[in-house]
């Protein structure tokens, strides 16, 4: 028996496919880990199975054992044998035709054993016995001033920002892609039907198959999830009801007052950091100055700037700060002095 024969003549596999839970997701999960290498067949096998479409027929106790031995011995059923249900009066030949020849056998194999499943599941229990594989995780990291591109096991892409953490498995599992992130990242998932692309982010979990998007947690009471393309679905404890973004929306929660929403956002603004570049909308001294440090790496000294109030716009790509500050200034009317990583500003 191949292995596709073996998926498709499993009772548990089947009702995995047709009805899942929580306790057939976790087995079949830890199967596929542990059998790696036979992931097409069980991909073959579920397509088949969720390609049929029949109409269950149950046939009385008494003729179980002998409709089962008679099709793993002969692998069909003549018509002089058919088998009539006393309580629907209809035969399984009827139910056999509706079906295309090549799908017989494995169909009525699975109908068949799917009448043993609880003497299988109790047999199974104390053999089968896999445990999880213990995958180990990556941290990949960026200090104040720096930014990383990264490539994930699956071929989807990650450019982390600055100060800023990704965590995620050196190998991702059959069913699943999970990962976590605090401060702020641009996500270029690899499309994967069958395996969910999951992001946490403070409690936030962002799930997507193939898309774009951006996560920032870098302000410590907003988290800001920016759809650019593609769709996303975001699962949050205290959601009364799961939310799914379109390209264009931004979902916010607001972490001390409990609070979120789904807006438009600009997405050139959003995710201008990744081209290297820096946009300032009527931008208080505080967020020119908080930006800065995080995008430079430096620390700013502010002298005289108690009644200083700013009210900035600007925008800059790829420039060194000592030309950033000088034009700045220009507008702005301070001194300035660069000291390593250190920087003042006189008004």
């Amino acid at each position: 028996m191949n292995n596709v024969e073996f998926l498709l003549t499993n009772p548990e596999f089947v009702r995995w496919v047709r009805n899942p839970d929580k306790d057939l997701d976790t087995y079949w999960k830890n199967w596929m880990e542990a059998n790696s290498e036979r992931t097409e067949d069980l991909k073959s096998a579920r397509e088949f199975v969720e390609g049929i479409q029949f109409e269950e027929v149950l046939p009385r106790d008494e003729i179980k054992d002998d409709l089962l031995a008679k099709i793993l011995k002969e692998g069909s059923v003549s018509e002089k044998e058919i088998i009539y249900d006393s309580n629907k009066n209809k035969s399984l030949t009827d139910w056999i035709s509706q079906i295309g020849q090549i799908y017989k056998v494995a169909a009525i194999l699975i109908f068949a054993l799917a009448m043993y499943l609880p003497n299988f599941l109790h047999k199974n229990e104390a053999s089968v016995g896999l445990e999880s594989v213990q995958v180990p995780w990556v941290e990949k990291s960026t200090a104040k001033g720096e930014k990383l591109s990264i490539t994930l096991p699956d071929g989807s892409r990650v450019w982390l920002n600055s100060g800023s953490k990704l965590e995620f498995p050196e190998k991702f599992s059959e069913t699943e892609r999970n990962m976590s992130i605090s401060g702020e990242a641009y996500f270029e998932v690899k499309k994967d039907s069958l395996r969910p692309f999951r992001v946490e982010s403070d409690g936030i979990v962002t799930t997507a198959l193939g898309t774009s998007f951006n996560i920032n947690t870098k302000n410590r009471s907003l988290v800001r999830i920016s759809l650019v393309s593609g769709k996303v679905s975001v699962d949050k404890d205290i959601a009364q009801e799961e939310i799914i973004l379109i390209p264009g929306q931004e979902f916010q929660f607001d972490k001390k007052g409990n609070d979120q929403w789904v807006k438009n956002f600009n997405p050139e603004k959003v995710v201008a950091w990744k081209e290297g570049k820096l946009i300032f909308e009527n931008a208080s001294l505080s967020e020119v100055v908080q930006t800065l440090e995080d995008w430079y790496g430096v620390k700013f000294n502010l002298v005289n700037a108690e009644k200083v109030k700013w009210n900035f716009s600007g925008e800059y790509q790829n420039q060194i700060l000592d030309n950033l500050l000088n034009s700045i200034a220009y507008a702005e009317n301070f001194e300035y002095e660069i000291n390593g990583k250190n920087v003042k500003l006189k008004f």
